[in-house]
């Protein structure tokens, strides 16, 4: 996708992606695919490339074959098998093998022997140290291809380690502080569960090529980026996995009534020998074999947070509880911190905002 469209920002007339694969089985954001297409880009699928035609030192062309899909392969995916007799060409004056994305080593000398594994530097996971004594490495050269949030963890973490590794401190230990508060009410933002998604407003196509110089069109921005009340609607969206539901075993009466109010179907009372039957739980050690013995499954995944169940509860056996984490490391540094109600607290409608 960032090849073809960036080809139409240098001035490319015609751009197409072909893919060996159908739509379906392209590893790609759906949106970005959409965006791609509307600005122009031809997609022909279920087609692998035979040879590239040259004219006079040019390419002239790309000779391809159309395929079937077959058996899955190792990845999971169905296998591309070529048509005979179904070759086509499309005409090219640039090819671009845009098959993935790799570290760029080049830069690196010789003599130094950097470990390398699949292309990429290879690191102490604790300290980002390479095996070159005062050399550390961190974000998509260590990973591989991650998102942006992920890379700029790696690079804090990773300046962390250097200033240890600088001021000569050696053995630093990270421990992860957890806090639960448990709480019989719990309020989820108003129309939180039937808000439409926000979908990130774009620049109109004509608008994103306002030129023939390149410069200027990749200095055009397509996303143009969230008003605050779209982003306040967007975040009340948000089904805070930060809580999670706790049954009391010494309260509950297995009367099903948070099955029953459950607008999502994801609280189930089963026969407690099944359980059995399905894996041995040594929390249930004692009800096993009571031919009167349930036990209430959530579906976490599924869950909304709505607090239904809890206030149903005749006998207040239900409770949210509300997960904060931090990591910090011996030497005061803050690793990780968790996302916390109150960063939200004072606007309206979201997390106990006025409304």
């Amino acid at each position: 996708m960032d090849c073809s469209r960036t080809s139409l920002r240098y001035g490319a007339e015609r751009v197409a992606i072909v893919y060996r694969r159908t739509r379906s089985e392209l590893v790609v954001d759906e949106e970005e695919l959409g965006e791609t297409e509307r600005e122009g880009v031809r997609m022909e699928f279920l087609a692998s490339p035979l040879e590239i035609i040259g004219e006079n030192g040019r390419v002239k062309a790309v000779r391809f074959i159309r395929n079937k899909l077959g058996e899955p392969d190792a990845s999971g995916r169905r296998s591309p098998i070529p048509i005979p007799g179904s070759e086509f060409v499309i005409p090219a004056d640039t090819v671009i093998p845009a098959v993935g994305q790799a570290a760029d080593l080049s830069f690196l000398p010789a003599e130094t022997n950097f470990e390398i594994g699949r292309g990429r530097i290879r690191v102490d996971p604790a300290t980002y140290a390479t095996n070159v004594r005062g050399v550390f490495a961190c974000g998509d050269f260590v990973t591989g291809p991650t998102t942006l949030i992920e890379a700029a963890g790696h690079g804090k973490k990773c300046a962390y380690a250097i200033d240890r590794y600088l001021s000569g401190q050696t053995e630093v230990t990270v421990t992860p502080n957890v806090k639960i508060t448990s709480s019989w009410r719990h309020e989820m933002p108003e129309f939180y569960d039937v808000l439409p998604r926000q979908h990130v407003p774009m620049a109109p196509v004509a608008a994103r090529f306002p030129s023939t110089e390149p410069t200027l069109n990749f200095t055009t921005p397509v996303e143009l980026g969230y008003t605050t009340t779209e982003a306040v609607a967007e975040a009340t969206r948000c089904l805070m996995c930060n809580y999670n539901i706790w049954f009391d075993p010494f309260r509950c009466v297995l009367c099903g009534a948070c099955a029953d109010v459950c607008p999502e179907g994801v609280i189930h009372m089963v026969d407690i020998n099944q359980l059995k039957s399905e894996g041995y739980l040594p929390e249930l050690e004692e009800a096993y074999g009571w031919e009167n013995g349930a036990a209430m499954v959530l579906d976490e995944e599924r869950c909304i947070r709505c607090a239904l169940c809890v206030k149903r509860c005749p006998f207040d056996a239900i409770t949210m509880e509300r997960f904060e984490l931090q990591e910090v490391s011996s030497d005061g540094r803050l690793y990780k911190e968790s996302y916390r109600d109150g960063q939200l607290a004072g606007l309206a409608g979201v997390a106990g905002g006025a409304r």
